[in-house]
């Protein structure tokens, strides 16, 4: 009895005994409940006996993960569609394997792997993510955003984590509370209604800036008058067909429709912060990977933090946006390491370096090569690995430290005369506002310092 994870190294054992016959390419298509076919140029095996044979053989060895013997083992012209295959957005190449392409046919989580739709998005967007809850993650970008006011920057603050809003709670009185949140504009995006008048109604300006020469408003998960908002939350991420582009859009499209709303407003930001569900689901899937937006992923030091990451950088070793080399569009160059809630303490940083640094080389790092590989890499013209160091600042494992203060749990952001005191604020968070704001204001050098 095969297990899934057994499923396609069973295939491919079987398809390389047939491997002198075999030429192209291969494509494993698995659908959603994990059964596997196989799709192979119409002349990958000239005889037919031998094609019945290992049809038969594919269809009893996967088991209960076999579609069937006649549709396990299929050629291209079977298909009713070759390029909802062969040119599919889920298309990815096998590890170790040249020619053994996968096509995963996923209810949810379908972004990881795809490529950017942009390369840069429409105006400066950073993302907030974590693989887990409770790291004070919207805080951190909460006081990010009023740091950035400071600094006279316009920053719209976007609350994306609709299963637990919480923005809105940690930054605006319930006098403050739009007429309407993210929820609505998604919901009525579906029907092509999501102009910049309901955009209007969704945001509102943040009394945490008043008296700053910068700006903060906030677009919270829902409004005042907001209705039905479980209802609209189960029906924001059906794709939708656009009349416009004769394409289906998804949720990452969606939401570069917003921030392009939001580059076309008179009064645009500078900046919009977009605060990411915590774990792997179908909101950071698409924040992190498809919208060209600086990523800070948080964490604690604590063992389940790094099981998690480990998953989560496994299976995007597989995106299309990670190569070889890592080009300028290489996904990892847009993902920053955040050590969230850790002891002010040099110790403690350096035991946070290199627990990053270690998830980082055994799952999403190229690997290094010997000189004489290099070399010979360089000689055939071929992609050389990028190989950082532990110590190497400009690398992505490289953190941004957030300081524990017990404090930061009682902050009070709504109320003017409870808000604390800046110095506390800079001590804890400093390192994160400098190392997040030259990141996205590279030629401003004196963000962060204040």
């Amino acid at each position: 009895m095969l297990k899934f994870d057994e499923i396609i190294p069973a295939a491919i054992v079987l398809l390389r005994e047939y491997l002198t016959e075999i030429s192209g390419e291969i494509t494993l298509v698995r659908d959603s409940f994990g059964a596997l076919s196989i799709v192979l140029s119409d002349d990958a095996i000239t005889s037919e006996m031998n094609w019945n044979q290992l049809a038969k053989r594919l269809h009893l060895a996967l088991g209960v993960y076999s579609p069937g013997e006649r549709q396990v083992l299929l050629r291209r012209s079977d298909l009713i569609d070759p390029s909802d295959i062969i040119d599919s957005l889920d298309r990815i190449r096998l590890p170790d394997a040249h020619n053994i392409w996968l096509v995963d046919r996923l209810l949810t989580n379908q972004d990881w792997l795809r490529k950017s739709l942009v390369e840069y998005p429409p105006l400066p967007t950073a993302v907030a993510f974590s693989i887990k809850g409770g790291v004070g993650r919207t805080t951190a970008f909460a006081l990010w955003a009023w740091s950035l006011a400071r600094a006279g920057k316009s920053v719209v603050l976007v609350d994306l984590d609709l299963e637990a809003p919480g923005i809105a709670g940690l930054l605006l009185d319930e006098g403050w509370m739009p007429d309407y949140g993210l929820v609505d504009w998604l919901v009525e995006s579906l029907v092509g209604q999501a102009n910049e008048t309901l955009l209007a109604e969704c945001l509102v300006d943040c009394d945490l800036a008043r008296n700053e020469p910068g700006r903060i408003r906030v677009l919270p998960a829902f409004g005042r008058k907001t209705k039905e908002y479980v209802n609209k939350l189960g029906r924001i991420y059906m794709p939708t067909y656009s009349r416009e582009t004769g394409k289906f859009m998804g949720l990452a499209d969606r939401l570069l429709m917003l921030l392009e709303q939001f580059a076309g407003l008179a009064d645009r930001p500078d900046l919009v912060l977009l605060d990411s569900r915590a774990g792997l689901h179908d909101i950071g899937s698409a924040v992190v990977t498809r919208l060209g937006a600086e990523v800070f992923m948080f964490a604690r030091d604590d063992y389940q933090s790094w099981q998690a990451y480990r998953q989560l950088f496994e299976h995007l070793s597989n995106s299309r946006s990670v190569a070889i080399g890592m080009d300028d569009a290489d996904l990892r160059w847009k993902l920053k390491m955040i050590g969230a809630q850790l002891e002010p303490t040099d110790s403690a940083k350096r035991r946070f370096t290199d627990n990053c640094y270690t998830v980082w080389s055994d799952e999403l790092y190229d690997a290094g090569v010997t000189v004489e590989e290099e070399e010979n890499l360089r000689n055939s013209g071929k992609e050389v690995p990028e190989v950082f160091g532990l110590e190497q600042d400009n690398a992505p494992h490289a953190p941004l430290v957030i300081n524990f203060d017990l404090s930061v749990k009682n902050f009070d952001l709504i109320n003017s005369e409870n808000r604390p005191d800046w110095r506390v604020i800079e001590t804890a968070f400093g390192d994160f506002f400098s190392g997040a704001s030259m990141r996205l204001f590279p030629k401003d050098a004196t963000m962060g310092k204040q």
